[in-house]
């Protein structure tokens, strides 16, 4: 798939997902992903529809795999609904032993020595994509080896990703980091080279995996540079008034075109700087969004700035948005989200306890 998809194409590709052979290959760079992660970051589809379109095809055994790690992400949005800006934090076991708030060099640049690493940094300039047993590899080379804080890493990654969403991706920086679940996650060249297509040997990384916890920081790793990104408007044309009509609003993240299309409303995509000023996103990921969402509506406008700043706000006769963590100021009527176990919400200290919840029920 192409990153920029009609609905209809987005639909036909789940149809295609074969589920036994993702559960058994999701860990290699070259396995059967199911390549939707855009789509459902942006939400252009939900994960119940994901699981409603798997379950029509496939028996439920063949799809348990699949549905754990989509609830991967409803647990994430859970935790972030729950605990707000507590998750740019270190979330429960606060660590001490950070050497700096910066990001390493050799990582950025591509040139750790580890091949595998630096062609998955080099595949996310250029495709705005990493797998995300890659993005685990890095991490663990930032945070636990190089001991770079976390969050500037998480905000350089979250830069350059089609598919960046701000719960699971600083969550999943806390949870390799050890500072939302008491363990560090460990790499080593002997399971990068497992689960890649590349047998690399005799490199810094040629160790233990638990070894790394405690070996001496590699010179490669030494340097470290100061985070300077931000976010590239474009020029848009200037929105006429909303006054007297009704609106729906979209976040990046809310792009669902079978949302509320039983209303005649002006829709109006809202990109806020109060988010895209504090977690910056590169030129390729913004005209992404504005394409994807604009190629699924059609009708779709652009508006960038805060909500109640649109031209007519407050003389709109109904305002709707769908709910979610970075609108929740917003004046407007909202809809609730759309979850795949709404019996577990709120806030697990992890995933197992999530989880747990959710099969006992």
């Amino acid at each position: 798939m192409s990153f920029v998809n009609s609905y209809q194409e987005i639909l036909d590709h789940i149809d295609s997902i074969d589920p036994v052979a993702y559960a058994k290959s999701r860990n290699y760079l070259s396995g059967a992903v199911t390549q939707l992660s855009p789509y459902i970051t942006r939400g252009v589809i939900t994960l119940p529809q994901i699981r409603e379109r798997l379950l029509a095809r496939h028996p439920a055994k063949d799809c348990e795999k699949l549905l754990q790690e989509l609830a991967w992400r409803e647990y994430f949005q859970n935790v972030w609904f729950a605990k707000g800006d507590a998750i740019f934090a270190d979330l429960r076991f606060p660590r001490v032993d950070w050497r700096h708030e910066e990001l390493v060099s050799a990582l950025v640049s591509a040139e750790t020595g580890i091949d595998v690493v630096d062609e998955a940094v080099k595949d996310l300039y250029t495709a705005g994509y990493m797998h995300n047993h890659a993005r685990m590899w890095v991490a663990s080379i930032a945070c636990n080896i190089a001991c770079a804080h976390w969050l500037p890493m998480g905000k350089w990654l979250y830069y350059y990703l089609y598919d960046g969403d701000i719960a699971s991706n600083f969550l999943s920086w806390q949870w390799v980091a050890g500072t939302s679940v008491n363990k560090q996650y460990t790499v080593c060249q002997s399971l990068i080279n497992t689960f890649s297509d590349q047998s690399q040997p005799h490199t810094w990384l040629s160790v233990e995996r638990e070894a790394t916890l405690s070996m001496s920081l590699p010179s490669i790793l030494e340097t470290h540079e100061p985070f300077h990104l931000s976010t590239p408007y474009p020029t848009l044309p200037d929105l006429v008034s909303v006054s007297g009509t009704d609106i729906c609003l979209y976040t990046p993240w809310t792009l669902d075109p079978m949302w509320r299309t039983d209303v005649s409303a002006c829709r109006i995509l809202v990109i806020d700087p109060v988010w895209f000023d504090r977690f910056p996103v590169s030129e390729d990921v913004l005209d992404f969004i504005i394409r994807q969402g604009q190629t699924v509506m059609p009708d779709l406008e652009i508006w960038i700035g805060q909500a109640d700043a649109l031209p007519g706000f407050a003389e709109a006769s109904h305002v709707y948005a769908k709910q979610h963590p970075t609108n929740q100021s917003w004046p407007v009527t909202f809809d609730g989200r759309e979850l795949l176990h709404p019996h577990a919400v709120g806030y697990y200290p992890s995933f197992f306890k999530y989880w747990s919840t959710v099969t006992r029920s």
